[in-house]
């Protein structure tokens, strides 16, 4: 087995994964959705809705520089948390989910529901792509330069994309 190949997918399906970024981050022609650190949720939640396609709003500073991230879930429960909290205090269950449902309380700003950045360089792989947003629970990853200003978009569903169309290349033709 050829070292990182880990096992079991050969052929174009492995050959998928060494696909930089670049490549793959415009099969669906999703933008990237910007927002400033200072931003009023209900704001957020306004310009999210109109753009549904971007499952991950990034926050950025005054620079333009990627400071964190909002997952849709995210701003939505924030939302949800002031007008209706009775329906996220059924999932408390312990210490940690009550801090986190005062936070959904608290939140008012971009900047105080975001979560760390979540990035990804143009010319890093997809399965790196992929192991980031598999180990965060995220969708998406702004494509950033070295500056770490945003240049692009990459959904989970472009990556599947592009596995997709890697495997049906290797699939034998079917008598029809």
């Amino acid at each position: 087995m050829p070292p990182g190949d880990g096992g079991g997918v050969t052929g174009p399906a492995a050959r998928g994964r060494h696909t930089p970024v670049a490549l793959v981050q415009g099969l669906l022609e999703i933008e990237p959705l910007l927002v400033a650190r200072d931003d009023n949720l209900l704001t957020v939640m306004r310009r999210s809705a109109a753009h549904p396609e971007t499952r991950l709003v990034g926050v950025v500073d005054e620079a333009g520089v990627l400071i964190g991230v909002l997952p849709a879930l995210r701003i939505v429960e924030s939302v949800i948390a002031r007008v209706v909290p009775e329906s996220l205090l059924a999932d408390i269950g312990d210490l940690a989910d009550v801090a986190e449902f005062g936070h959904f309380l608290d939140a008012r700003t971009a900047a105080e529901a975001m979560l760390e950045p979540a990035t990804i360089r143009p010319e890093s792989t997809i399965a790196e792509a992929f192991a980031k947003m598999h180990s965060r629970h995220i969708s998406g990853l702004y494509v950033v330069d070295p500056g770490g200003h945003p240049t692009g978009y990459l959904d989970l569903l472009e990556l599947a994309l592009h596995y997709v169309d890697e495997l049906e290349t290797q699939a034998p033709p079917t008598d029809g």
